[in-house]
């Protein structure tokens, strides 16, 4: 569901905007474990092209709906998944905490 999420809140696909600003939220929401699953489930959207993506979202705590055709979505994911690759924001490599001083968690 992860990578889904911004296609609520654009109008095109292509006003999603994969830059260190995303890439630093991400990294402060998801630990290292969590984004490489969410990499590993866009290497299966890769091979899997002819899926129903819109699916996945269907129990998504959201009155909205996906608007945009299988075929934008795949696009998207293969942006999603290209850009979790791009080793300059370091999803799939960085373990260190992005966390804001009072966001973290006292042990």
């Amino acid at each position: 569901m992860i990578p889904m999420w911004p296609l609520y809140n654009v109008s095109s696909i292509n006003d999603i905007v994969f830059d260190i600003n995303l890439s630093e939220y991400i990294k402060r929401g998801y630990n290292l474990k969590k984004r490489k699953d969410i990499y590993e489930s866009l290497v299966w959207a890769n091979d899997n092209p002819n899926y129903n993506f819109v699916y996945i979202m269907q129990d998504a705590p959201s009155v909205r709906k996906i608007k945009f055709k299988k075929d934008e979505i795949y696009r998207h994911l293969l942006n999603f998944k290209a850009f979790m690759e791009n080793e300059e924001f370091g999803l799939l490599t960085d373990d260190t905490s992005t966390s804001f001083p009072w966001e973290k968690k006292e042990d």
